[in-house]
């Protein structure tokens, strides 16, 4: 019974510092947040389904009781759903990326019945009062800067188109976070003791997505130039959730490079690390995960002899 207590309470105990450290520590905010299901996540890897439902049933109460009923709501339905549906799946022995698909479809839904309900009740706008109040926030550390007048209507320009695109995207944009958070959290469960051993499916560097899904792409970026209204809104969303993927796609080719040419683990950081954030690596890696499917980046190339 002690071996089945300890992972649970630990799991409730990190669980409740990292909800309310997000509060007091803002700067760390991404970081926390992407965090947050990990614990739970991980006494279900270690214990099962019970010491994960536990975890995330003393995680709820303790939330309730510290931070009120909506506090514990969000927790449930944005990390604690998906922290038991990760682990489960894997568990049951499903390769990881379906793991993580089945996982963001559950929480998507979830939530996408939560906001319908929400609007039912006569409180919609919620996103559009997020949006406007970060916009606002944006514009006033804009104005504090050291800009001439046509910097500044610059900027503000781009502020404005910003905040039109994240509210005409925002679906897309709550599932590419969800789907980053969960990635996230099976690095961290296939690191972790206990998990290691435990997560199906291909090695990251010679994962492929399936060829279909080309078509959503082709799709979605017809929509986006030759649509209009409703078709072009749908097709930007269906975009922002396609491009990712392709992204995750371009890194695990990177990966099977590095891993082909033995390349050391400090070097394989700062490779991943321009990717995300130096522009254009992002753009190209992308690419590299679309046209791999016709040039097949990771496939032998077998010389001709003359």
């Amino acid at each position: 019974m002690g071996q089945r207590a300890w992972p649970v309470l630990l799991a409730a105990a990190a669980t409740i510092f990292l909800v309310l450290g997000a509060d007091l520590a803002p700067f760390l905010n991404l970081l926390i947040h992407l965090l947050i299901p990990f614990p739970a996540a991980w006494a279900h890897m270690v214990g099962g389904a019970l010491s994960g439902g536990a975890a995330i049933g003393m995680s709820t109460a303790l939330l309730a009781f510290a931070g009120g009923f909506g506090e514990a709501g969000g927790y449930l339905l944005h990390f604690g759903l998906g922290s038991f549906c990760l682990p489960f799946l894997l568990r049951k022995g499903w390769p990881w990326d379906r793991a993580v698909a089945v996982t963001l479809v559950a929480v998507t839904l979830a939530a996408g019945l939560f906001f319908a309900g929400y609007q039912l009740r006569g409180a919609g706008g919620l996103v559009e009062k997020q949006v406007a109040s970060q916009l606002e926030e944006a514009k006033q550390i804009a104005a504090e800067a050291a800009l001439s007048s046509q910097q500044q209507a610059e900027l503000e320009k781009m502020l404005e188109w910003m905040a039109s695109f994240v509210r005409r995207t925002y679906p897309a944009l709550t599932v590419v976070a969800n789907g980053l958070m969960f990635l996230f959290v099976l690095l961290l469960l296939n690191w972790s003791p206990g998990g290691a051993g435990k997560i199906g499916g291909a090695a990251f560097r010679d994962w492929a997505v399936t060829p279909w899904l080309i078509w959503a792409l082709i799709g979605g970026g017809f929509g986006s130039f030759f649509g209009n209204g409703v078709v072009v809104t749908l097709s930007l969303n269906l975009l922002v959730v396609v491009l990712p993927i392709y992204y995750l796609q371009g890194l695990a080719i990177i990966s099977f490079f590095f891993w082909k040419k033995q390349v050391a683990p400090w070097l394989r950081f700062v490779g991943y690390l321009l990717a995300a954030l130096l522009n254009p690596l992002p753009l190209l890696v992308t690419s590299m995960g679309v046209f791999d499917m016709w040039i097949g980046f990771r496939t032998p190339k077998i010389k001709k002899e003359e």
